[in-house]
């Protein structure tokens, strides 16, 4: 079975990093589809997102990182994936995905799976750690260590 974890992941944090730890170890292949999404304002650029990412999961075996370029159903069904992994953090999440899910199964054949936030990362997340550099405050325990470093020497 081939899954896609599709996301910004901007930044990819260690709930993602989670997500996809635990994905993996049911899918024969997963592939972290790095997307971009234009209602938000990118810290990282694409290009370097997917190479961070392929970092900071280089440990788990038959996990892929690319980018996508078009809507999460048309590139699970370019990739061969026969299924869309996404982590939930509580009920907004919920409240978010549900209807993406339906409309993934229900135009693009292809079924999610939602994997709960572990206690201790639920209030993780990509929009608070960019707020956390804002302020300059440290966020490696957030991220993995090949984002920590490159959010801090980056940071503005």
């Amino acid at each position: 079975m081939i899954a896609l974890f599709p996301g910004s992941f901007d930044p990819f944090t260690n709930g993602h990093l989670d997500v996809a730890q635990r994905a993996a170890e049911v899918a024969d292949l997963l592939i972290i589809g790095v997307g971009i999404n234009p209602a938000k304002r990118g810290l990282i650029e694409p290009t370097r997102r997917v190479a961070l990412i392929e970092e900071a999961t280089a440990h788990l075996e038959r996990v892929e990182v690319v980018a996508l370029s078009g809507a999460t159903m048309d590139e699970a069904r370019r990739l061969g994936a026969h299924l869309i992994v996404k982590g939930v953090r509580g009920a907004q999440d919920a409240d978010f995905e549900g209807p993406q899910a339906a409309l993934n199964l229900e135009v693009g054949g292809v079924d999610t799976w939602w994997i709960p936030a572990r206690p201790g990362l639920g209030h993780v997340s990509s929009s608070a750690v960019r707020e956390l550099l804002s302020l300059k405050k440290d966020i490696s325990r957030y991220v993995p260590p090949a984002l920590a470093r490159y959010l801090t020497d980056n940071r503005n």
